[in-house]
C-alpha cells in the first residue's frame, strides 16, 4: 500500500471567468500556479502524481496552448491543447503527469502557458487548479 507522503492543492481560481491571464506567444511562457512539495530524507523511492485543470477560451484564429511542467526550474512534461475561436471558444483542460524518483527535499512544480500558433490568442480563464500528491 502506498504512503502519503506530502499533498498539495493550489486553486488561484475555482470558477470560469475567474482569471483573464493572456497566453504569451511563445517562448515566452507564463506561470500560471505553483505547488511545493516536500519529500522525506528516509523515502528516496517515491512518486509525485500532478494534477492541473485550466479553462481556456480562443480570442483570435486556433490558438495551440503548450503546458509545461516544471519541476525546480526544469521541464519534466508538456502538452498541447489547441482552442477553436470561431465553434467553441471556452475550453476545460485537464493534465496528469507522474514525477517518479524525486530526490528527497523541497521542490517547487510550477504549470506554465503559452501560445505556439502566430497570429492567434488566447487567456486562461479559469477555473485553475493544480495539484500534487507524493507517496511512497
Amino acid at each position: 500500500m502506498a504512503e502519503l507522503l506530502d499533498h498539495v492543492v493550489n486553486v488561484p481560481t475555482p470558477i470560469t471567468n475567474g482569471a483573464a491571464i493572456n497566453v504569451p506567444q511563445t517562448p515566452a511562457g507564463q506561470g500560471i500556479a505553483l505547488v511545493r512539495v516536500t519529500i522525506p530524507a528516509n523515502r528516496p523511492a517515491n512518486k509525485v502524481q500532478l494534477d492541473a485543470t485550466v479553462g481556456l477560451q480562443g480570442i483570435t484564429g486556433i490558438p495551440r496552448v503548450l503546458f509545461r511542467i516544471f519541476r525546480d526550474g526544469h521541464e519534466i512534461y508538456y502538452a498541447v491543447q489547441a482552442v477553436e475561436t470561431d465553434f467553441e471558444n471556452v475550453n476545460l483542460t485537464s493534465l496528469i503527469a507522474a514525477d517518479v524518483n524525486v530526490a528527497p527535499g523541497v521542490h517547487d512544480y510550477v504549470l506554465s502557458v503559452e501560445n505556439l500558433a502566430a497570429g492567434t490568442q488566447a487567456r486562461v480563464i479559469g477555473p485553475i487548479v493544480f495539484t500534487a500528491l507524493a507517496t511512497a
